[in-house]
C-alpha cells in the first residue's frame, strides 16, 4: 500500500502480533522516537530506508516520529488492531492538485480523491475533525493512511468504507 503523506499531518498505522509491518521511506531514516520498551521491536533494513515493526504485546496506542534525510519528519500513531493491521507500506510525498474526483458526499462534507492526496470540503458550520486536523472550510489530507472524520473511519486501504 502506498501512503502519500503531507509532512505536517499525523497518520495511523495498525499493527498485529500475526505479522510484522514494514514502512519504507523515500530517503534514509536517520533517527526515530516513540513507543515504550516492550511495545514493539524495530528493525532497520534496506540501508535504513525501511523500518520493520514487530509488536511484543497487544492493546497499545503510541505516537512515533521518524526523521529522514533532508530534514523530513513523519508523525504517526501506532495502534494495535488485529482486524485492520497492515503489512507493507511505502511512504511517498503527497501533492495538492486541482483535478479530483468525488468519492463521497454527505450533509456535512465532500471527500475528493486526487492522484497523490485527498481533498475535503466542509459543508457544515461546525469544524470537521479529520484524523489530527481541524478543517473549517477545505483542505488536503494524506492519501493512503486511514482517514477518520469526526471519529468515524471512512477511508481505509485506499477505499471508502
Amino acid at each position: 500500500m502506498v501512503y502519500y503523506i503531507i509532512q505536517s499531518q499525523v497518520f495511523t498505522i495498525f499493527l498485529s502480533m500475526a505479522h510484522m509491518t514494514s514502512l519504507t521511506f523515500p530517503t534514509k531514516v536517520n533517527d526515530y522516537v516513540g513507543g515504550e520498551i516492550g511495545d514493539f521491536k524495530i528493525y532497520e533494513l534496506n540501508k535504513s530506508k525501511s523500518l520493520i515493526f514487530q509488536p511484543k504485546k497487544e492493546n497499545f496506542e503510541k505516537n512515533f516520529i521518524a526523521f529522514s534525510q533532508g530534514g523530513n519528519k513523519y508523525h504517526f500513531n501506532l495502534i494495535y488492531d488485529d482486524k485492520n493491521s497492515q503489512k507493507d507500506i511505502v511512504i511517498k510525498e503527497a501533492e495538492p492538485c486541482s483535478y479530483f474526483t468525488l468519492l463521497k458526499e454527505v450533509d456535512s462534507y465532500q471527500l475528493f480523491e486526487c492522484p497523490k492526496s485527498l481533498y475535503i470540503v466542509n459543508k457544515s458550520k461546525q469544524p470537521l475533525f479529520v484524523n489530527e486536523l481541524t478543517i473549517s472550510s477545505k483542505g488536503f489530507v494524506s492519501k493512503g493512511p486511514p482517514v477518520k472524520i469526526n471519529g468515524k473511519l471512512v477511508y481505509f486501504q485506499g477505499r471508502l468504507l
